[in-house]
Protein backbone atom coordinates (compact mmCIF):
# COMPACT_ATOMS: atom_id res chain seq x y z
CA UNK A 1 0.00 0.00 0.00
CA UNK A 2 1.22 3.45 -0.75
CA UNK A 3 1.45 6.40 1.53
CA UNK A 4 -1.02 9.01 0.23
CA UNK A 5 -3.23 11.76 1.60
CA UNK A 6 -6.45 10.26 2.93
CA UNK A 7 -4.98 6.79 3.58
CA UNK A 8 -6.07 5.25 6.89
CA UNK A 9 -3.16 4.02 8.99
CA UNK A 10 -2.54 2.35 12.34
CA UNK A 11 0.15 3.82 14.55
CA UNK A 12 2.64 1.09 15.51
CA UNK A 13 5.00 2.99 17.82
CA UNK A 14 4.76 5.53 20.61
CA UNK A 15 2.06 6.15 23.16
CA UNK A 16 -0.62 6.28 20.43
CA UNK A 17 0.32 2.79 19.23
CA UNK A 18 -2.63 0.72 18.03
CA UNK A 19 -4.82 3.74 17.25
CA UNK A 20 -6.16 4.61 13.81
CA UNK A 21 -5.41 7.83 12.00
CA UNK A 22 -5.56 9.36 8.55
CA UNK A 23 -2.70 10.93 6.60
CA UNK A 24 -3.38 14.64 6.17
CA UNK A 25 -0.12 15.77 4.58
CA UNK A 26 3.15 14.28 3.34
CA UNK A 27 5.92 16.43 4.81
CA UNK A 28 8.93 14.75 3.17
CA UNK A 29 10.20 11.26 2.32
CA UNK A 30 10.13 10.11 5.96
CA UNK A 31 7.42 12.11 7.73
CA UNK A 32 3.68 12.58 7.38
CA UNK A 33 1.08 14.60 9.29
CA UNK A 34 -1.62 12.42 10.87
CA UNK A 35 -4.87 13.05 12.77
CA UNK A 36 -7.71 10.91 14.09
CA UNK A 37 -7.83 8.71 17.19
CA UNK A 38 -4.23 9.81 17.71
CA UNK A 39 -2.96 13.27 18.44
CA UNK A 40 -2.57 15.49 15.38
CA UNK A 41 1.16 15.47 14.79
CA UNK A 42 4.11 14.72 12.58
CA UNK A 43 4.88 11.00 12.40
CA UNK A 44 7.66 8.90 10.91
CA UNK A 45 6.35 6.60 8.16
CA UNK A 46 8.23 3.73 9.78
CA UNK A 47 5.92 4.12 12.80
CA UNK A 48 2.67 3.65 10.88
CA UNK A 49 1.07 0.73 9.05
CA UNK A 50 -1.16 1.70 6.09
CA UNK A 51 -4.60 0.06 5.83
CA UNK A 52 -6.47 -0.73 2.61
CA UNK A 53 -9.15 1.89 3.36
CA UNK A 54 -8.82 5.49 2.25
CA UNK A 55 -11.07 8.50 2.65
CA UNK A 56 -11.45 11.57 0.46
CA UNK A 57 -9.88 14.43 2.30
CA UNK A 58 -8.06 17.59 1.26
CA UNK A 59 -4.41 18.27 1.98
CA UNK A 60 -3.99 19.93 5.40
CA UNK A 61 -7.66 19.32 6.23
CA UNK A 62 -8.90 20.77 9.51
CA UNK A 63 -9.57 18.66 12.57
CA UNK A 64 -13.31 19.19 12.06
CA UNK A 65 -13.16 17.72 8.52
CA UNK A 66 -11.27 14.68 9.82
CA UNK A 67 -13.83 14.34 12.63
CA UNK A 68 -16.74 14.29 10.14
CA UNK A 69 -15.07 11.63 7.99
CA UNK A 70 -14.29 9.45 11.01
CA UNK A 71 -17.91 9.72 12.19
CA UNK A 72 -19.02 8.41 8.78
CA UNK A 73 -16.74 5.41 9.35
CA UNK A 74 -18.11 5.11 12.92
CA UNK A 75 -14.67 5.65 14.46
CA UNK A 76 -14.13 7.78 17.52
CA UNK A 77 -11.74 10.71 17.37
CA UNK A 78 -9.49 12.24 20.00
CA UNK A 79 -10.63 15.64 21.22
CA UNK A 80 -7.87 17.80 22.64
CA UNK A 81 -7.91 21.34 23.83
CA UNK A 82 -4.76 23.44 23.69
CA UNK A 83 -3.40 24.68 27.00
CA UNK A 84 -4.20 28.21 27.99
CA UNK A 85 -1.06 30.29 27.80
CA UNK A 86 -0.26 31.99 31.07
CA UNK A 87 2.39 34.49 31.90
CA UNK A 88 5.41 33.18 33.72
CA UNK A 89 5.70 34.80 37.14
CA UNK A 90 8.65 37.17 37.20
CA UNK A 91 10.90 37.62 40.21
CA UNK A 92 10.73 41.14 41.58
CA UNK A 93 13.86 42.87 42.78
CA UNK A 94 13.88 43.88 46.41
CA UNK A 95 14.10 47.54 47.27
CA UNK A 96 16.93 48.85 49.42
CA UNK A 97 14.51 49.18 52.34
CA UNK A 98 13.45 45.54 52.02
CA UNK A 99 17.10 44.47 51.93
CA UNK A 100 17.82 46.54 55.06
CA UNK A 101 14.88 44.90 56.89
CA UNK A 102 16.09 41.47 55.81
CA UNK A 103 19.58 42.18 57.20
CA UNK A 104 18.10 43.36 60.50
CA UNK A 105 16.03 40.18 60.81
CA UNK A 106 19.15 38.08 60.16
CA UNK A 107 21.04 39.99 62.88
CA UNK A 108 18.21 39.41 65.37
CA UNK A 109 18.17 35.71 64.62
CA UNK A 110 21.95 35.48 64.87
CA UNK A 111 21.86 37.24 68.26
CA UNK A 112 19.15 34.88 69.52
CA UNK A 113 21.20 31.83 68.52
CA UNK A 114 24.35 33.30 70.09
CA UNK A 115 22.50 33.84 73.36
CA UNK A 116 21.25 30.24 73.27
CA UNK A 117 24.79 28.97 72.66
CA UNK A 118 26.09 31.06 75.56
CA UNK A 119 23.38 29.65 77.84
CA UNK A 120 24.27 26.10 76.81
CA UNK A 121 27.96 26.79 77.54
CA UNK A 122 27.14 28.32 80.93
CA UNK A 123 24.98 25.36 81.93
CA UNK A 124 27.74 22.97 80.87
CA UNK A 125 30.24 24.90 83.02
CA UNK A 126 27.84 24.85 86.00
CA UNK A 127 27.37 21.09 85.64
CA UNK A 128 31.16 20.63 85.53
CA UNK A 129 31.50 22.66 88.78
CA UNK A 130 28.75 20.59 90.45
CA UNK A 131 30.53 17.38 89.53
CA UNK A 132 33.75 18.73 91.13
CA UNK A 133 31.94 19.59 94.32
CA UNK A 134 30.28 16.18 94.45
CA UNK A 135 33.71 14.55 94.16
CA UNK A 136 34.97 16.74 96.99
CA UNK A 137 31.99 15.73 99.15
CA UNK A 138 32.59 12.05 98.49
CA UNK A 139 36.17 12.46 99.65
CA UNK A 140 37.65 11.90 96.22
CA UNK A 141 38.84 15.47 96.01
CA UNK A 142 41.43 14.92 98.74
CA UNK A 143 43.10 12.14 96.81
CA UNK A 144 43.62 14.47 93.91
CA UNK A 145 45.24 17.12 96.12
CA UNK A 146 47.89 14.74 97.42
Amino acid sequence: MTIEIGRLVVKTAGRDAGLKAVIIDILDGNYVLIDGETRRRKCNILHIEPLKDAIKIKKNASHEDVKKEFEKLRLKIRETKPKQKTERPRKKRKTSEQLRQQKEEKKKLRDIFRKKEEKVQKTAEKEARREETLEDKAGLGEGKKE
